[in-house]
């Protein structure tokens, strides 16, 4: 099935390392050199938190791009589809509002979204908490947002867990206490091919005095269908001869998504040195039917047999303490944040497909499939399945830096971490009017089941060094010494029973609670098969050289590393999978041309990815996550931007990233 909204996940064009070395560097040779023209228009200048403290985008050594509050609004920007096409290194894999994986500079094995399985690749940021989830990225409504900014390659040293290949940081508005602020923001639309939407948004600055303020954002955006779920061409299953049918559920225009919520901060300064921010947001997204479409149904079509929803609610809490110890900043950091998912997706092609493989294929096990699938009776039934998920993740993080003033030759940052994550997983495979003896124990109706409890643990300690070694030569060090620990607890597979055709009992499932392990929670699940453990330390490095050219350009190169945290493999003959790592190599150059009205920013890049966490097929279909060996991504990824007057802005991006496998070793 394609994805109507599937992100293309390497754009590749011819390129190679050593060209893209040589053109950046003769470049950067020909700036001190070339003549500066004067221009009545300049670019805003941007600034960014990439180094944990301000600074002007383009005085930061490291490839970070970013989307400022002026050009959210002039794009239209309100989502994370609206934001991912104007960030060149950004791509993802998506099924839906919600449901996307991220991935920066083509890092990805394309088998990530598992709630047991790899932590993410990119870890995403709201301010300062970071809400980076187990699965799919969180998709947080952008209104009141003073800019977005995506840092490419390894962010190890700074960022830690499920940063390796680079991190997303949404930046909010904060609370003024200088002047009372208000706006809103009404739109209607209507799509080509589908159904009409809107938003309504608005917020509201208010000063509480001379030593406070409070900022609120509230939000509701309705997004039109351009799905159709049509008639399905006529089909039997083949073993039970059943009729397979969408009749009464047809319907046009039929996946709109509604997202709603609001978002609160409030800034006291409780002195001349300490600061106070409380913050909390909210959000609900309902996403109906399906994303993707069958192009031999015609456009956007679809034939799905089941209604289909993605009911996604969260909120977060947030504290920031920023203040004074001599002349150092100490800021302290924590959150908290509570996300349920839930899920309805029908999986009815995959019993088609499999009855129908079978019944063609193995004449000695025609009936193999589909002889599983009857009634009390013992009658054949409709096999068709849908699957029904309800996915429960919390996370409280907390961060303690210690930053020295910004104008000293010797400056750095230093600090400690400490996250705790859970994902409370259950995913239900239910066949209507199934019989009990082929149910899950207590539970009718559900042919398979996952049901697991999964805590992630993560620990800290890092530093991040500048030193001026001439006026225009700055080096750079970093250091992170981080301890994970995984746990994974509870049920997955199917009942103890014979197969219906009479054939042994599946590999997995009640067979392996041997002798069986009771559960406190009977209703959740009939026994524990699954209760395993997986925990490591290690450190991650940074180093860079940057030279400030003449005018307002620098060149950089840097080496870094990654990790991404190993985890536990369901499959109880699986051992747990260790930690992968990325290698970063890389080059750039940061220029303001034309009297600050032209910005041109590159780099090129060589990763090499160490065990590499992939996810195969193992017995009875059930994902199994391995170390697989290496890979090395190439490639260039550039930022020009252009005000050509008051009224035009030119913008171009490049990214050409391919993807070579230097080696595996899949066990």
């Amino acid at each position: 099935m394609s994805n109507g909204r599937l992100q293309r996940l390497y754009r590749s064009q011819p390129v190679t390392v050593a060209s893209a070395i040589s053109a950046i560097l003769s470049a950067a040779a020909s700036a001190q050199t070339a003549p500066v023209v004067t221009a009545g228009v300049q670019l805003e200048e941007v600034f960014v938190t990439a180094q944990k403290r301000e600074e002007n985008l383009q005085n930061v050594p490291v490839s970070v791009q970013a989307i400022d509050a002026t050009r959210l609004k002039e794009l239209q920007v309100q989502s994370f589809d609206d934001y991912l096409k104007y960030l060149p290194s950004l791509s993802s894999q998506s099924i839906g509002p919600g449901q996307s994986q991220l991935y920066v500079r083509g890092v990805t094995n394309g088998g990530d979204g598992l709630h047991v399985g790899s932590q993410p690749l990119v870890g995403v940021y709201l301010d300062e908490q970071p809400l980076t989830t187990i699965a799919n990225n969180l998709d947080v409504h952008i209104y009141d947002i003073a800019r977005v900014e995506a840092l490419s390659g390894p962010q190890g040293t700074l960022f830690g867990s499920s940063s390796m290949a680079g991190t997303l940081r949404i930046i909010t508005n904060q609370p003024d206490r200088k002047a009372f602020k208000a706006g809103y923001d009404l739109t209607a639309n209507s799509l080509t091919k589908g159904g009409p939407g809107g938003t309504a948004e608005g917020f509201v600055n208010v000063p509480l005095g001379e030593h406070a303020a409070i900022r609120l954002v509230a939000f509701a955006e309705h997004d039109g269908g351009y799905i159709n779920n049509v008639t399905a061409p006529p089909a039997v299953y083949p073993t039970s001869g059943l009729p397979r049918t969408n009749a009464g559920l047809t319907k046009s225009h039929y996946n709109e998504v509604d997202t709603y919520g609001a978002r609160a901060a409030l800034k006291v300064d409780l002195n001349d040195t300490w600061t106070l921010t409380p913050s909390a947001m909210t959000q609900h997204q309902k996403a109906k039917g399906q994303f993707g479409f069958t192009p031999p149904l015609g456009d956007l079509n679809v034939a799905r047999f089941a209604p289909e929803h993605n009911d996604d609610r969260w909120w977060q809490a947030a504290l920031t303490v920023q203040g004074k110890v001599s002349n150092f900043d100490l800021i302290y950091s924590g959150g908290y944040i509570h996300r349920n998912v839930d899920n309805v997706n029908d999986y009815s092609d995959y019993s088609y497909s499999y009855d129908a493989f079978y019944t063609n294929t193995y004449a000695a096990f025609p009936a193999y499939f589909g002889d599983n699938f009857r009634n009390d009776s013992g009658n054949l039934i409709n096999p068709a399945q849908t699957t029904f998920s309800k996915n429960i993740f919390t996370k409280q993080s907390h961060e303690l830096r210690l930053t020295s003033p910004k104008e000293g030759r010797l400056r750095g940052v230093v600090g400690l971490f400490y996250q705790q994550q859970t994902n409370i997983t259950r995913d239900e495979y239910r066949v209507a009017n199934l019989a009990t003896a082929l149910s899950i124990t207590g539970q009718p109706g559900v042919l398979y089941l996952n049901a697991q409890d999964r805590v992630d643990k993560d620990q800290a300690v890092f530093a991040e060094m500048n030193y001026d070694l001439t006026s225009r030569l700055t080096a750079t060090g970093g250091l992170r010494f981080f301890k994970y620990r995984n746990t994974v607890y509870g049920f997955f597979g199917y009942n103890a029973q014979l197969l219906g055709n009479g054939s042994p009992a599946r590999a997995s499932g009640e067979g392996q609670c041997t002798p069986p392990v009771s559960d406190a929670n009977n209703g959740v699940r009939p026994c524990i098969n699954i209760d395993n453990l997986a925990s490591r330390q290690g450190e991650t490095y940074k180093l860079n050289l940057s030279y400030k050219l003449a005018g307002d350009r620098l060149i950089y190169g840097t080496w870094s590393t990654g990790f991404r945290p190993g985890g536990v493999n369901r499959v109880a003959n699986r051992p747990s999978y260790t930690p992968d790592y990325l290698t970063n190599f890389e080059i750039g150059w940061k220029s303001t041309w034309r009297n600050g009205g032209l910005r041109f920013n590159a780099a090129g890049f060589l990763e090499r990815w160490k065990d590499a966490q992939f996810g195969i097929t193992g017995t009875n279909g059930i994902t199994e996550i391995t170390n697989a060996g290496s890979a090395r991504i190439f490639g260039v990824e550039s930022d020009v931007q252009w005000a050509a007057s008051h009224r035009l802005l030119l913008t171009g991006k490049i990214d050409t990233t391919p993807l070579a496998v230097a080696g595996s070793r899949l066990p």
